[in-house]
C-alpha cells in the first residue's frame, strides 16, 4: 500500500505534514510509517568491487545453558552435569551436547568461547552493543550512557552511496537494538513476530501508480515540505527524509521484496533449514503450558538471503531460553531445531561461497546456574559468572575451543572473555575501527568500544 496525496487533495488539507504524504505499507516503529523506518540494503555488490563482510548475530533470548550445550561437565556430580551426554565432533577434543549431532559434523567451521562473563541483566543490550545498559528504571544507573548497537555503528561508518542502509533485525520482540545519538536513520529495519513474509505486501507498488508517477509524487513530497529544519537539533527530520527516499526506492525497484521472499528458495533448501513449527513449554508467570513457535530455520534462511543480497548486519532473536523450570524438557524441544538451522546456515553459506565473508555470532544474556534446582528440581537460574558464545565464518580461526571453566562450570579459569572483546573481533572482521568516536547527545565523544582488545585466538 502506497499513499501520497495529489496536489488537488493536499491543498484542501490544512496542516498536512510530511508524514501525511507518504505511507508505504503497514509496518511501523514507534508510531512512524514504513516510509519513516525502512532501511534495508538488498542490492548485490557491484561487479568488480570486493565484497564487504557481513555479520549475522543470533540472540538466544533468556540465557542459554552453557553446561547443557557447549561446556558440558560429564564428570561433575549429578546435581551439576544434568541429563544430557556429550558427543564427539569432527574436531579432536571438542565435545558438544548429544542433541546437536548436525553441528558435531561441522565443528571445524565454528569456534566455542567458554568462560564468557556477562552482566547480570535480562536484556540484549550487551550482546548487540557491548554495553550493559538497560532501558528500565529498575536497573538503570545514573550517568550510564546509551550506546548504539553494532548494526547502527556499521551503518554509520560504511555509509556510501547505497540508497538503503545495511541493518535488519528479525523476530526481535524487544527494543534493545538502538542507534541513539548516531541518528534514527541508522536504526534497524525490524521484521518481527516470526512472520518473515510480513514485509512482502508492504513492498509492492500500487497497480494504478506507474514508476514515473511514483517519481513525480516523490518530487511533490519535497515541494510540500514546510517543516523548519533549523529547529531540528537532533537531525530527526534528516533521518525521516532518508527513510522516505529509501522506501520509495524499495517499492520502485522490487529488489528488497525478492530478498525477503523465501519462496524464491527451492524446497530442498527450505527443508534443509527446517520450516515446521513446533511446541515449546512456556514458563512465564508461574503458569506452565505449551505454545507453538516458528522453526528457527525460517529466520536463518532469511538471514542468509539478506546477507547474500548485500545487507551488512542481520540480527535474529529466538526466545524461550529462560529455563528456571523444566530446563531439560525445554532444551529437548529447543536444541534439535536450532541444531538443524545452524548447521544448515553454515553449510549453505559455505556452498554459496559466502562463509569467509559472513561472521556468525550466537549467544545469550548469560549462562545458567551450574547446580540444578531453581523454581523446579530440574530448573536452572541465571549465571553471569560463566557462559558461552559461538562464532563461525568471516575468515576467523574456527575449529577450536577458546577459554575454560572449572570442573563444575561455575568459575572462569584464566582470563574471562567479555562481550566487548568479542565485538572488537567482529568490528575487526568488518573493517571498523572500535577506537572510532562519535559525539553523544551532549556533544561528548564516545568510543565505539571502551575495551578494544579482540579475542586474538580468533584472528
Amino acid at each position: 500500500m502506497l499513499t501520497i496525496y495529489e496536489p488537488s487533495s493536499a491543498s484542501n488539507r490544512p496542516g498536512l505534514t510530511r508524514r501525511g504524504f507518504l505511507r508505504v505499507g503497514a509496518l511501523a516503529l514507534g508510531g512512524l510509517t514504513l516510509g519513516d523506518v525502512l532501511r534495508l540494503r538488498a542490492e548485490s555488490p557491484s561487479l568488480g568491487k570486493p565484497r564487504q563482510k557481513s555479520v549475522i548475530m543470533i540472540h538466544l533470548s533468556g540465557g542459554p545453558s552453557h553446561l547443557d550445550m557447549y561446556d558440558m561437565k560429564p564428570k561433575a556430580p549429578s546435581e551439576y552435569r544434568g541429563e544430557f551426554s556429550p558427543i564427539k565432533t569432527n574436531v579432536p577434543g571438542m565435545q558438544i551436547c548429544e542433541l546437536m549431532p548436525r553441528q558435531a559434523k561441522i565443528a571445524d567451521k565454528f569456534a566455542i568461547l567458554r568462560g564468557v562473563q556477562l552482566t547480570h541483566l535480562h536484556t540484549a543490550n550487551e550482546f548487540y552493543s557491548g554495553f550493559p545498559w538497560q532501558d528500565s528504571p529498575r536497573v538503570s544507573r545514573p550517568g550510564e550512557a546509551q550506546r548504539p548497537a553494532l548494526g547502527s555503528i556499521v551503518s554509520r561508518v560504511r555509509g556510501g552511496s547505497s540508497a538503503i542502509p545495511p541493518y535488519v533485525s528479525l523476530n526481535n520482540r524487544t527494543d534493545w537494538e538502538r542507534a541513539y545519538y548516531l541518528g534514527i536513520e541508522h536504526e534497524p529495519f525490524r521484521v518481527g513476530g516470526g512472520n518473515y513474509s510480513e514485509p512482502l505486501d508492504n513492498l509492492r507498488r500500487c497497480r494504478d501508480v506507474s514508476a514515473r508517477r511514483l517519481e513525480n509524487r516523490k518530487d511533490l513530497l519535497h515541494a510540500f515540505d514546510t517543516l523548519r529544519r533549523d529547529l531540528d537539533s537532533k537531525g530527526a527530520l534528516k533521518g525521516l527524509d532518508a527513510f522516505q527516499d529509501r522506501a520509495l526506492h524499495m517499492v520502485a525497484s522490487g529488489k528488497v521484496r525478492d530478498a525477503f521472499d523465501l519462496d524464491k528458495e527451492p524446497d530442498k533448501v527450505r527443508t534443509r533449514y527446517g520450516d515446521r513449527p513446533f511446541k515449546v513449554m512456556s514458563q512465564e508467570c508461574n503458569v506452565v503450558n505449551h505454545h507453538q513457535v516458528e522453526h528457527p530455520g525460517k529466520a536463518l534462511l532469511q538471514a542468509s538471503r539478506l546477507v547474500e543480497a548485500g545487507v551488512s548486519v542481520v540480527t535474529v532473536a529466538f526466545h524461550d531460553w529462560d529455563t528456571h523450570r523444566y530446563n531439560f524438557t525445554t532444551l529437548r524441544q529447543l536444541l534439535p531445531p536450532l541444531d538443524q538451522a545452524l548447521a544448515a546456515l553454515i553449510t549453505d553459506l559455505d556452498e554459496r561461497g559466502l562463509l569467509q565473508d559472513v561472521v556468525v555470532l550466537m549467544g545469550g544474556e548469560f549462562g545458567r546456574t551450574p547446580r540444578i534446582g531453581d523454581v523446579t528440581p530440574d530448573g536452572r537460574s541465571h549465571w553471569p559468572e560463566a557462559g558461552f558464545l559461538w562464532v563461525a565464518g568471516g575468515g576467523l580461526k574456527t575449529g577450536q575451543v577458546i577459554g575454560a571453566t572449572d570442573a563444575r562450570g561455575e568459575r572462569v579459569i584464566g582470563k574471562p572473555i567479555r562481550m566487548q572483546n568479542v565485538l572488537a573481533t567482529l568490528y575487526s572482521a568488518l573493517g571498523v575501527d572500535p577506537a572510532t568516536t562519535f559525539r553523544d547527545y551532549n556533544g561528548r565523544p564516545q568510543y565505539v568500544l571502551e575495551d578494544r582488545e579482540p579475542v586474538t585466538e580468533l584472528l
